[in-house]
């Protein structure tokens, strides 16, 4: 049976976001890798997640790209204000 997961405000690809929040990481790619890291550490590919909003800054090509980084297959969105382009995941 299938865990479901609730998850949100990762941003993902948003340089400021470290500067504006404290986050303890030096660049943006290794706070994405970090937080992919552990969200995969958790999800297994059959479960069910529930993210609330602000998945990534960028375009659809980003969305994606990031989305293919995650192992849970089954993914329900809200879009939070800078989800533009992340309306389904």
């Amino acid at each position: 049976m299938p865990d479901t997961w609730f998850t949100a405000d990762f941003h993902l690809g948003h340089a400021n976001i470290i500067r504006f929040c404290s986050r303890p990481f030096a660049t943006v790619g290794e706070m994405d890798q970090a937080i992919l890291e552990r969200l995969n550490a958790s999800v297994k590919a059959n479960d069910i997640l529930y993210f609330l909003g602000d998945f990534c800054m960028g375009g659809h090509a980003r969305v994606v790209a990031y989305r293919r980084r995650i192992r849970c297959q089954k993914i329900f969105a809200v879009p939070g204000n800078h989800d533009k382009q992340a309306r389904k995941l």
